[in-house]
């Protein structure tokens, strides 16, 4: 009887999350390792179902995170490995959209790592600072402040001189949540 309910309870989870879960997890590793990330995800709320509280978004979301920095680690590893192997072939000229992702990247990754996440989880997650201290561990008036210097340090990144934020070309704002 309880295997029953546990498996509904697994059910209704995954159907609840699966797509919040899995869009978090293409984001950050592509669609090629996204489902391996949501997988692994459900198989570590299965073992550990008496730990997932209620909500139980932030601590998939948890999950999430230290699957994707463990596939982050791994490819790190290799792209190591393949420069070490041999020399990296020059890129093609990007898209407007390439161009668009290579913004953003370059703002987020002018960003320590945290601050980088903060944004990814207010804007892309469409988390509050609530959720987001339960999906890092940090107190809720501490992801608060984050959030906010994560938010003034990426305009600075956009726009370094004070006076180009008010330019024609304001850093778009929906991308880092202001």
């Amino acid at each position: 009887m309880r295997e029953i309910r546990d498996r509904d309870w697994l059910t209704a989870l995954f159907d609840r999350h699966h797509r919040q879960v899995l869009a978090y997890a293409v984001r950050r590793v592509g669609r090629d390792h996204a489902e391996d990330v949501l997988a692994e995800v459900f198989v570590v709320a299965w073992k550990r179902r008496s730990d997932v509280p209620e909500p139980p978004l932030p601590w998939l979301l948890r999950a999430a995170r230290n699957h994707v920095l463990h596939h982050q680690r791994a490819l790190a590893r290799r792209a190591r490995l393949h420069d070490a192997a041999a020399d990296v072939a020059p890129r093609s000229t990007p898209s407007a959209e390439d161009a668009s992702h290579a913004l953003v990247d370059s703002v987020l990754s002018s960003l320590d790592e945290i601050d980088a996440e903060i944004l990814r989880l207010a804007v892309w997650e469409e988390l509050t600072p609530a959720e987001i201290s339960e999906v890092l561990g940090i107190a809720p008036s501490t992801a608060r402040t984050r959030l906010m210097r994560a938010r003034r340090r990426a305009q600075s990144a956009y726009a370094p001189d004070p006076s180009a934020a008010d330019a024609a070309d304001p850093l778009p704002a929906e991308r880092f949540g202001a």
